[in-house]
């Protein structure tokens, strides 16, 4: 209603026509209405800044583990602040899963004391432990492209046995969906831009080796690896070059397959003959995300038993803010957390953390099936046993003799499935199976998960400082990527908590969306 007003052009002349005698009271008039709306648009934003403004001396009481009620809430000090060591800096990560850990351990290793807060009772209970196994920091086709978009719309509209990428208009029921739409139609459907995010991808997969190279050192790495190389197969010649042509312009080493080298074992043949173009990159794959989750956890409490604290079914609530608006602590169900920086590694509820500060994150919920099963027996000896496949439709990874098959993915609300094994994305996936190597997979052998990845616009990572917040960092928004990120993107937050700005850190800047 005030913006009807405020948009009215009679109202407008009214006001601000300095001929017309009565236009000093216009302009108080003028000024009024903008009043009210300037306070219509703060109670809209309330909600999003409800966070808790402490004074000096109230700070100070809470220092001294003294109970406060500030806005009707009692605020309780945990008892973790005690363990602070007041040289060091505390950094406070939330979300443990595999890009929480990751972080933990880059800062311990550069001489921060470290909290993780877990919701839930372990690390790596949601995205981390769907993954696909694949390992490839330097492969990016984005989802969200003018080559996937339009068929994205198709598959919804009109569904077939064989699409496996889909956008489902419920996702517009997501907080914040038509900004996500917005920016991924701005950022993601142009040559240009498709070239131009190839590259930056590029750029911090190059980072991700040079610290995986490090990690490889400290033994988390044990028993995996074991695929090796990776094979990428296109449908089209033209659009396998293209990625080609990328890869070259960005000095990734690959290979064009002679599809004579695979005519020996039968499965090799039938799946060979079924694409125009294959591409090779000779990289030891196959990493379960789970487990290094578990192996990095392992390793910083055995490394670092005074530096790091994990504390699980600890939920966050609210940030605690002075008057300069520098984060202090943390509000959980457990009490406050203090520390002197603070980092959001919550994935898809990133967002709603973000959110507690005015800052919108463009992620939204991109839903994806992981089947599990046996290796067939008559499979052994093929590249179904030797390495990672990409195929247009699905991709496949051998880790212990387990197949791990996904690619169906589902741009929606966030929902958890009772029951996957029975949805479109597990059956497609049953079916590209029979399709592409003729093997039946037994619905009663295999296992299904499902899981809602955090998905940005232009399917790249958001690392970045939080403009109004200084000491409020955030790692979040990997899509399928986490696990062949997650190292670099560390380096990458280490470095913009000491300050440094390089040009390759500024393509994964919140800046780059609009209306966040």
């Amino acid at each position: 209603m005030i913006k009807k007003i405020l948009c009215n052009k009679q109202l407008y002349q009214f006001c601000v026509e300095i001929k017309q005698p009565k236009s000093k009271k216009g302009r108080n008039i003028l000024l009024f209405l903008l009043g009210l709306g300037f306070v219509d648009q703060m109670t809209k934003y309330r909600d999003y800044m409800s966070n808790i403004f402490l004074g000096e001396q109230e700070l100070v009481d809470l220092q001294k583990k003294k109970q406060i009620e500030v806005d009707k809430k009692i605020l309780k000090y945990h008892e973790v602040n005690a363990k602070r060591n007041q040289v060091k800096q505390t950094v406070v990560i939330i979300g443990g899963g595999i890009i929480g850990l990751s972080q933990a351990l880059k800062l311990l290793q550069n001489g921060y004391h470290v909290t993780l807060i877990e919701k839930e009772q372990f690390v790596s209970t949601k995205c981390s432990a769907f993954n696909g196994n694949i390992y490839n920091p330097y492969l990016f086709n984005p989802l969200i492209s003018k080559y996937s978009i339009k068929t994205m719309f198709d598959n919804y509209l009109n569904p077939t046995d064989t699409a496996t990428q889909r956008f489902s208009f419920n996702c517009l029921l997501e907080p914040g969906a038509f900004v996500w739409l917005f920016n991924a139609l701005r950022l993601s459907t142009s040559d240009q831009q498709f070239d131009k995010s190839i590259q930056e991808m590029t750029k911090l997969g190059e980072i991700q080796e040079q610290e995986f190279e490090k990690i490889k050192k400290l033994g988390l790495l044990d028993n995996q690896l074991t695929a090796k190389g990776e094979l990428s197969f296109y449908k089209s010649a033209e659009y396998g070059k293209r990625i080609s042509q990328s890869f070259k312009q960005a000095g990734i080493a690959f290979a064009e397959v002679d599809k004579t080298e695979y005519n020996e074992h039968e499965l090799d043949k039938q799946l060979f003959n079924n694409y125009p173009y294959v591409i090779r990159l000779d990289k030891e794959n196959n990493l379960d995300t789970k487990q290094l989750s578990i192996n990095t956890l392992k390793y910083c409490q055995k490394h670092y038993p005074q530096e790091f604290t994990i504390l699980y079914g600890t939920e966050f609530n609210e940030f605690i803010i002075n008057y300069n608006r520098q984060v202090f602590g943390i509000n959980t169900n457990k009490g406050i957390i203090c520390g002197n920086k603070f980092i959001i590694c919550a994935g898809l509820h990133s967002k709603q953390i973000a959110k507690k500060l005015g800052a919108t994150l463009p992620i939204m919920p991109c839903r994806g099936w992981v089947i599990e099963s046996e290796l067939p027996e008559f499979a052994k000896g093929s590249v179904l046993d030797q390495m990672v496949l990409k195929l247009p439709t699905l991709s496949i990874t051998n880790l212990n003799n387990k197949l791990r098959i996904s690619g169906c993915q589902l741009i929606d609300k966030e929902y958890k499935s009772d029951d996957p094994i029975n949805e479109w994305g597990a059956q497609i996936l049953i079916k590209q199976m029979k399709e592409q190597f003729n093997v039946d997979l037994d619905p009663k052998s295999i296992s299904v998960r499902d899981c809602c990845r955090p998905l940005t616009p232009d399917d790249k990572i958001i690392l970045s400082k939080l403009q109004l917040n200084k000491n409020v960092f955030v790692n979040a928004g990997h899509g399928s990527r986490g696990m062949s990120q997650c190292h670099g993107c560390a380096e990458i937050i280490y470095q913009l908590m000491k300050g440094k700005q390089k040009a390759e850190y500024a393509a994964f800047d919140l800046s780059r969306f609009l209306f966040v």
